[in-house]
């Protein structure tokens, strides 16, 4: 039976080196250095779970630490270094970093995890082992409890696209948020607090924008209709809250933050105590 790189193996101790260990394996000789031995005294004929990688000098070697993850159990790992030429190092639990290559990174930068973020990736052996980040399909977290709407819950952003984002919580929660219901740059393995607008056959839709910030989104698109079917409006910022409920069935507050957003994207303007449309 051969050996799995990659992952945990049981293998028996040859003998005693200097600086470590000979273990052996169905692929010969296999270097386990004290350091990796987790400071145990072995002897020969000892049986080991070792978790086989490649070194700093690409040479198969073991380490008796346990990994986070394995070949065949994926999971979230930690950022520990970006490496614009490279890509991004993981933390896996064991003396060496994994690398998540820049090719599986996002063109811009900005977009890019930075030390700390955390992403649910999954190894793979290319002559060295890498890390992947998971598709939907290779996520094996499962969920113990389901989320209703209007709940919150910290996620991971796992995916950016372009339709919108993919997230991810530690208990396997995965939630769309359509790029409507995003207002700012995200990066990969950045934390969020997403609220669950939507629930489906097909899983949980998202939004990362406040509620009050979608409020003014729905209510400056109402001013903007009814600019654009009835013309110059007779309302401003200092009409009474009276004036504006008549019109809108809608607050002050609510009103002034609506025109200040349109204001802000150069749509309307102010004229003899007139909001009016600006025409482009």
């Amino acid at each position: 039976m051969g050996i799995f790189i990659g992952d945990v193996n049981q293998l028996t101790v040859n003998r005693k080196t200097d600086i470590g260990y000979m273990l052996d394996s169905s692929d010969g000789e296999i270097f386990l250095h004290n350091n990796e031995s987790n400071y145990q005294a072995l002897k020969p004929g000892d049986h080991v779970d070792a978790f086989l990688y490649f070194d700093q000098k690409g040479r198969l070697a073991a380490t008796l630490k346990t990994p986070l993850i394995t070949t065949t159990r994926p999971g979230f790992l930690t950022v520990t270094d970006v490496v614009p030429e490279l890509g991004v190092f993981l933390h896996m639990g064991i003396a060496k970093d994994i690398l998540l290559s820049k090719d599986d990174l996002p063109f811009k930068l900005e977009s890019w995890p930075i030390k700390g973020d955390q992403l649910y990736v999954v190894i793979k052996v290319k002559g060295k082992l890498v890390a992947k980040i998971a598709t939907k399909e290779e996520i094996i977290l499962k969920p113990s409890s389901s989320l209703q709407l209007k709940d919150k819950i910290n996620c991971f952003v796992q995916k950016i696209g372009r339709e919108g984002v993919n997230l991810l919580s530690k208990e396997g929660h995965q939630v769309f948020v359509h790029h409507t219901m995003v207002k700012e740059t995200l990066r990969l393995g950045e934390e969020k607090e997403v609220k669950i607008t939507y629930i489906s056959d097909k899983g949980y839709t998202g939004s990362l924008i406040e509620q009050k910030e979608v409020s003014i989104y729905d209510d400056a698109n109402r001013i903007l209709t009814h600019l654009i079917r009835y013309g110059d409006l007779n309302l401003t910022s200092d009409s009474t809250p009276e004036e504006i409920d008549e019109t809108f069935q809608m607050s002050k507050k609510a009103f002034k933050r609506a025109l200040g957003h349109l204001y802000k994207e150069r749509k309307i303007d102010f004229v003899d105590n007139k909001t009016i449309l600006v025409k482009k």
